[in-house]
């Protein structure tokens, strides 16, 4: 826990300010990173680069560079830690002999980025998503193939849910924290209205299809205690989805410039939206009162905002590849 912080609140969110920034910049301009702290909070990493460089830095000493980067493309447009000492994601095929073409699931070394682990894949992985825990993972494949939920502690497949309808294009996927809950954010590719997928990974049945109201959503995530779900896209609400009873409860608005990146805070009481080209924001879940915003004019800009495991820091990525921290002070 970083005591130098106080715990973010709906009293103290609107003194957030800058308190450092991790770098340093990329020489070449990236349109969105996708940012993961590590269970304890005293790491951060970085995806950029459309998954060819993977960073992580130890946020105690924000101005120091990266403790390691990692250049090689990675799928399923995510990477998490899954402790101090090992990075999860997805790689692509080596060619070997055991594997040929398939991708891999990896574990890196946080030291140094070496393969610790890896297992070979079926299909290829266009979503990747993890539990808060980190005791699961969901791999989404691309249409047509069945996703898989993977136990990363015992390091084997837990279950395969039901195949993907096809003709329908992802954008995004998420596990609750209980690690009973699967759901994905989807665009038909027909004029289907139905545009959220939500698992019971228990029943192991085909997916409830809900309608939210929106032409397209792309971002989504589990409430840390309660059983609900979020769900944002190109429209200025937040739709509020009850997981056990499959529907739609209310609608929170004032979201300016999108809500891309959706993700609370641990008290579930605050929830961070980073923006399409306007930065990132701080709501009330309750209200969806907007209590902190910050602007960088910048339209091509829609990387994550990301509360710490301990709720003191919030992380958010420009679109020259550093990291800015923010925190409350006094």
């Amino acid at each position: 826990m970083d005591s130098r912080f106080q715990v973010i609140t709906p009293a103290n969110v609107s003194r957030l300010k800058q308190v450092g920034q991790l770098g340093p910049a990329l020489p070449s301009y990236t349109s969105g990173q996708k940012l993961a702290f590590e269970p304890g909070g005293t790491a951060l990493l970085a995806l950029s680069n459309r998954g060819a460089l993977l960073r992580w830095w130890d946020v105690r000493a924000p101005s120091e560079g990266p403790l390691h980067a990692h250049e090689q493309r990675l799928e399923g447009n995510a990477a998490m830690f899954l402790d101090a000492e090992r990075v999860l994601a997805v790689a692509p095929a080596n060619r070997s002999p055991s594997g040929l073409w398939r991708p891999r699931l990896v574990l890196l070394s946080t030291k140094d980025g070496s393969l610790m682990r890896e297992q070979h894949l079926a299909h290829a992985v266009t979503l990747f998503a993890m539990s808060p825990g980190g005791e699961r993972a969901l791999l989404i494949p691309l249409d047509g193939d069945a996703p898989l939920i993977w136990d990363v502690k015992s390091w084997r497949p837990h279950c395969e849910l039901a195949p993907l309808d096809t003709g329908v294009s992802l954008t995004a996927c998420a596990l609750s924290p209980d690690g009973r809950f699967a759901a994905a954010t989807v665009t038909p590719d027909d004029k289907r209205k139905e545009n959220l997928w939500l698992w019971d990974i228990a029943d192991g049945a085909r997916p409830v299809a809900l309608s939210i109201e929106a032409p397209t959503t792309w971002s989504l995530a589990f409430h840390p205690t309660e059983s609900l779900l979020v769900v944002g896209g190109n429209t200025e609400d937040v739709a509020v989805v009850h997981v056990g009873e499959r529907r739609l409860v209310r609608t929170l608005h004032g979201f300016s410039g999108y809500a891309c990146n959706l993700n609370f805070n641990p008290q579930g009481d605050l929830l961070a939206a980073s923006r399409d080209g306007q930065g990132f924001g701080v709501h009330h879940f309750d209200t969806g009162e907007e209590l902190f915003s910050i602007s960088d004019q910048d339209s091509l800009q829609t990387s994550d905002a990301l509360f710490s495991p301990d709720g003191r820091l919030v992380a958010w990525g420009w679109g020259d590849g550093t990291v800015d921290l923010w925190a409350v002070t006094d």
